[in-house]
């Protein structure tokens, strides 16, 4: 009787034990290094337990292949269940790419940690090279953030005999996730069809460098205490500069930039220039159609689509009197995308697949011209407009696919107007622009004069909501702008978020 009880009581502590913990479930997947005789961890594979895919790990490259997730479900739920655990690569003819596992207490690890129940899947390797398995970095988290959306099984629902399987609309998806490219079974030639969504704005660098991304918010189309911007957005005012010249430089190294300068050639004609670039680009999602076949498709989620701005200014002006002045500005606008167009999807002997795509890079280039004017209402209020693109050059409004028919543009013809308040040491300013489309948006700013030699700025564009600090000590300036990720740049995401693309730098050298 007595032995009887203390297997009872065992028994007991082993089943509270159990019911206790929730399960872990940790492996290691290998594919073929070189030879067959040769494997390594596979790294950046996904896997997916089919009955939680909000679970859903990567396997790491540090060690190669390891994977592990905790499915935070009571051991008991799972106990006596057989689950199945899928691998998402980019091979589609590998084997063993499904694991079914039972799940029992004897495989649980003996460990110190009773909080949770570990169980390893064993001797899990791809019979296929490395290379032709791994997806990319950027491929698998956009495939996990997918995957990991996807309904859950109710387990409270599930009887005990029940293999847990997964949901149809996740099985679904892991059928069809073969789509993508590198696990499609056709060879062939394909070209682009159609394009996901994207972030980028295509066109529209100008506006956005009037009013979002300058370290003069506010102060643009009606400059008066600085001037390092006039040449771009308001010309006529260079005449009234207290400085016989102005050479400046404003960016942040990595991806957009503004330098100018201009020069009084007398008291009542300046002449300046000066040139704006914005870099930018963002994976997207392209659908390819064979060539031969329009009804095969295959889609890849990680096309790299760059898109490059420029414009180059020529400003002269002229002062009428002590009130009005007039300017102008001639100006070349380029524009540089790339954009998908054709993939060639090719397998060698072993079944590997290899990839090669093929962009296109398309540049457009435009000539056009601003009219300017700058008026003192009174000593301490004066008023700017400029009629910016006069001309109607257009530039491709967004991204697009070859031999698509109606490309969508974006009219730079707009009007920017601005309003400067001087009061001792604060001045207030307000800009606006107005496109073809009506109000596109407008800025407040506020800049201070500490000391001598010294600015303090600061303004907000109220549709975007960028906004923007600034500090020149005489030449030197140094700017935090937020342009609200108006900028995209996917590519190469700085670490930092407060560091990336948002530090500006430059100078201001007036004499």
């Amino acid at each position: 009787m007595k032995y009887i009880i203390i297997s009872l009581l065992s028994l007991l502590v082993i089943y509270n034990r159990a019911g206790s913990q929730t399960l872990l479930i940790k492996g290691r997947v290998r594919c073929l290094n070189q030879s067959e005789h040769s494997t390594r961890g596979a790294a950046n594979i996904i896997v997916v337990p089919t009955f939680m895919p909000s679970r859903s790990a990567i396997t790491a490259t540090n060690p190669p292949g390891y994977f592990e997730f905790n499915t935070h479900t009571a051991f008991e739920k799972l106990q006596d269940k057989e689950v199945s655990i899928y691998l998402v690569s980019a091979c589609n003819q590998c084997a063993k790419t499904v694991k079914r596992i039972f799940v029992s207490e004897d495989q649980d690890r003996a460990v110190r940690d009773t909080a949770i129940a570990y169980m390893t899947i064993k001797d899990w390797k791809l019979d296929k090279n490395c290379e032709g398995i791994e997806l990319s970095p950027l491929r698998a988290d956009s495939l996990l953030s997918k995957i990991v959306k996807q309904p859950e099984l109710d387990l409270s629902r599930v009887s005990p005999a029940t293999a847990l399987v997964g949901t149809p609309a996740l099985l679904n998806l892991l059928s069809t996730i073969t789509t993508v490219v590198g696990t499609v079974s056709n060879a062939g030639t394909f070209k682009a069809e159609s394009l996901g969504a994207g972030k980028i704005e295509y066109g529209q660098f100008l506006f956005a460098s009037a009013l979002s991304i300058t370290a003069n918010t506010g102060f643009n189309f009606s400059p008066s205490r600085d001037m390092s911007e006039a040449v771009f957005w308001n010309p006529s005012a260079i005449v009234n500069s207290r400085k016989k010249y102005n050479i400046s430089v404003l960016t942040n190294v990595k991806n957009y930039g503004k330098a100018g300068g201009f020069l009084k050639v007398s008291d009542r004609i300046s002449v300046g220039g000066g040139f704006v670039f914005m870099n930018q680009d963002e994976y997207r999602e392209v659908v390819y159609a064979n060539i031969n076949n329009n009804n095969n498709k295959v889609s890849y989620d990680s096309n790299l689509f760059k898109l490059k701005e420029y414009a180059a200014y020529i400003s002269p002006s002229f002062k009428v009197n002590n009130k009005l002045s007039v300017g102008m500005a001639v100006k070349s606008v380029w524009q540089k995308v790339t954009i998908a167009n054709i993939l060639q999807i090719n397998f060698d002997d072993n079944g590997n697949v290899s990839n090669i795509f093929k962009d296109s890079t398309i540049t457009k280039q435009k000539l056009d011209a601003d009219i300017s004017v700058t008026y003192k209402i009174s000593n301490s209020l004066q008023a700017g407009l400029n009629v910016m693109n006069i001309a109607g050059a257009q530039l491709y409004g967004a991204a697009f696919v070859p031999d698509q028919q109606n490309i969508p543009m974006t009219d730079l013809r707009s009007l920017g107007a601005g309003i400067c308040y001087k009061w001792k040491r604060l001045n207030a300013g307000i800009d606006a622009v107005f496109t073809k489309n009506g109000f596109y948006d407008a800025a407040v700013g506020l800049n201070y004069v500490p000391f001598n030699n010294a600015l303090l700025s600061a303004g907000v564009a109220v549709k975007q909501l960028s906004y923007s600090f600034a500090f020149k000590m005489k030449y030197f300036r140094v700017a935090y702008i937020s342009d609200n990720d108006r900028i995209i740049n996917e590519k190469r995401k700085g670490k930092s978020g407060i560091l990336n693309g948002r530090i500006y730098g430059g100078f201001v050298i007036e004499l």
